[in-house]
């Protein structure tokens, strides 16, 4: 039960702090009535990188968490496996 906890507080952590980074990227405030940039640059390549680098950097965040997870469990299961053999081995 704990470990479901666990994940469920890390991934909530993961989206809380998506969440902040765009926040903080996103920080111009744009009215209706204003106009904040001009419009060649507001269809230029370079309108949408702060979004191009929060999806990149969630993707590697996913990417380096689901991995971490992986190799816990992976070194949690070689633990059980072991603790079988053992078990299986008193057993004969």
């Amino acid at each position: 039960m704990f470990r479901l906890l666990n994940r469920t507080f890390g991934l909530l952590t993961l989206v809380i702090g998506a969440v902040a980074l765009i926040a903080v990227l996103n920080n111009v405030v744009v009215y209706a009535e204003s106009a904040a940039v001009d419009e060649t640059q507001q269809n230029g390549p370079e309108a949408n990188l702060k979004y191009l680098f929060a999806v990149f950097f969630l993707v590697w965040a996913f990417f380096f968490g689901y991995t971490f997870f992986l190799s816990r469990r992976l070194k949690e299961m070689k633990s059980e496996v072991a603790i079988l053999k053992k078990i299986i081995s008193e057993k004969e």
